[in-house]
């Protein structure tokens, strides 16, 4: 078989393909440190790469340009902001707000919290604590019976620990006769009403003091001869 391209030898005893290179390709990698001649790129040095950003317009040293998360949407706030969010509708259609009172929260009557059902009652007169660990605070009272307990009942007379936990003494007020009694309830300890121990309900006065532990509560009332819810 005939070879048609003769090889070529250099001075240096190397042989190339006369008709791929014009010169000793071998000899040419040894002068470059290397690499071979046909690539462009100087001895000991790396290749021109394209730059990451040439195809989003940014510098170097700096991030390619993003879209906003707000745009080409329905978006009221500004980046590094949150969107406006309307306020909950209550039932009714009603808007709530922050200055709207919760129809569920309840209400503070005389230092002691009551549902809105006994809110609805009107007062017919008051008990003010002038002597104990409630000393300044008034409680209302209402028309029928008015239980008086530390913790449980109409009124919570707090911090006295001779008070029983229920149910210590009653105020009850007669819309029909408009008279108000006073007296022991289910409680354990004893009830005096201006200083005398009473067993049962006794009728009570404007400015009469009811002594329970080491409370004095003193009545004021509202409905009498002068003034009436009925009428």
């Amino acid at each position: 078989m005939e070879i048609k391209n003769q090889p070529v030898q250099c001075p240096k005893g190397h042989y190339y393909n006369p008709q791929i290179h014009s010169s000793c390709p071998i000899c040419a990698q040894e002068a470059n440190g290397g690499i071979p001649a046909t690539d462009q790129t100087t001895a000991g040095s790396f290749g021109k790469t394209e730059s990451p950003y040439a195809s989003t317009g940014a510098s170097q040293g700096s991030f390619g340009k993003t879209e906003s998360p707000y745009a080409g949407g329905d978006m009221s706030g500004g980046q590094g902001s949150f969107v406006k969010t309307e306020p909950p509708v209550m039932p009714g259609g009603a808007a709530s707000s922050e200055s709207a009172a919760s129809p569920f929260e309840p209400t503070m009557i005389g230092g002691d919290i009551s549902s809105d059902a006994s809110q609805t009652a009107p007062v017919v007169g008051w008990l003010v604590c002038i002597d104990g660990a409630m000393r300044g605070v008034d409680f209302r009272i209402h028309a029928g019976y008015n239980y008086i307990g530390r913790e449980m009942g109409d009124i919570h007379i707090t911090g006295d620990q001779q008070i029983s936990r229920q149910n210590h003494a009653m105020v009850a007020y007669d819309e029909t006769d408009m008279v108000y009694f006073a007296g022991p309830s289910a409680g354990r300890n004893l009830v005096k009403v201006n200083g005398k121990t009473v067993f049962n309900a006794v009728e009570i006065h404007n400015y009469d003091v009811i002594s329970l532990g080491t409370t004095k509560l003193m009545f004021v009332g509202l409905c009498g001869e002068h003034f009436n819810w009925k009428r």
